[in-house]
């Protein structure tokens, strides 16, 4: 029997005795029937929280082959709306007034609201996250928030030299979004377990799960190889990919120019694109120098100039 069996069945099992004994208790005791519907009212709450809890589980584990990563956000939409079907059932039981619902709401902010704040915010963000879908399970995202420390490597100086612009912040696959946070595994392989609150209201999302979109590939050359020669040999090499533009980027110093492609392709196939032109114009930079070396080696045994 699978794990997730067994807990429904114990858990409907505890439920099941603890209904029994308040009933016998209540025909045992019939002056402390206040008490009894009390108690009753507690269990229909308990009990609502522990069915969302198991049915939320059973989606996640059992329906993950067919809904694959979107069968965590029903997951917990279900544990969501469970929770507070479950409030809203004990309370109608135990016949609570209006008048009585706001009093017990201002007397719970009163005395729970500061000590709650965050994890209230982190739950109510993290509804908000799963209806209004900001981010979802397997999408690839960075995210930008001046309550995340984030440093880049300032050394060696070509760490980021193909990029046009640096963003500050982390980057991961989005795992699962909780109730209270929203778990990344990071570009090194690790957990980050980041607040709700954070990303619905303090964090700049940069969403990299696109259907298609556009990436940068850049490569620098000496002045010396005449530019338009570098640019038809390297868009020759690249034929058989979706080139969009290339061109003469900018002069990186006295001695070098950089040839930049911009390039729109599927999010899934772009690193290895980008891998295999850079492979190809190292060949040909690689290629250039040799013709280049050859040149100068016929003309020095010929005795002509270079």
């Amino acid at each position: 029997m699978r794990p997730t069996a067994i807990r429904i069945l114990t858990d409907l099992a505890v439920l099941a005795t603890t209904v029994i004994v308040l009933f016998y208790l209540s025909k045992a005791l019939p002056g402390y029937s206040d008490y009894f519907r009390y108690a009753y009212g507690g269990l229909i709450l308990a009990g609502g929280v522990l069915v969302a809890r198991d049915v939320s589980r059973i989606v996640a584990v059992d329906f993950r082959s067919g809904l694959g990563k979107e069968a965590l956000v029903l997951s917990n939409a279900i544990a969501v709306i469970g929770y507070i079907a479950s409030a809203v059932a004990s309370a109608a039981y135990l016949s609570f007034s209006p008048t009585a619902l706001l009093a017990g709401a201002a007397f719970s902010g009163l005395v729970l609201g500061l000590a709650l704040q965050p994890t209230l915010g982190s739950f109510f963000a993290g509804v908000l996250i799963l209806l209004s879908g900001a981010v979802r399970p397997g999408s690839h995202v960075r995210i930008l928030t001046w309550r995340i420390p984030f440093q880049w490597a300032f050394t060696p100086g070509y760490k980021y030299f193909s990029p046009d612009s640096v963003y500050a912040g982390y980057m991961g696959e989005v795992k699962e979004v909780g109730l209270f946070f929203t778990k990344i595994i990071t570009e090194e392989g690790q957990m980050m377990k980041i607040p709700n609150t954070i990303i619905a209201t303090d964090a700049a999302i940069l969403s990299y799960t696109q259907e298609n979109y556009f990436f940068n590939v850049r490569y620098e050359f000496p002045n010396r190889f005449d530019p338009e020669v570098v640019l038809l040999r390297v868009r020759e090499l690249m034929n058989k990919y979706p080139v969009v533009n290339l061109f003469v980027n900018e002069q990186s110093d006295k001695e070098y120019y950089i040839i930049k492609a911009v390039l729109n392709a599927q999010e899934k196939d772009h690193a290895l694109i980008k891998s295999d032109i850079l492979t190809r114009i190292i060949r040909l930079h690689r290629e250039l120098e040799e013709a280049e070396a050859k040149a100068a080696s016929s003309a020095s045994s010929t005795g002509k100039p270079s």
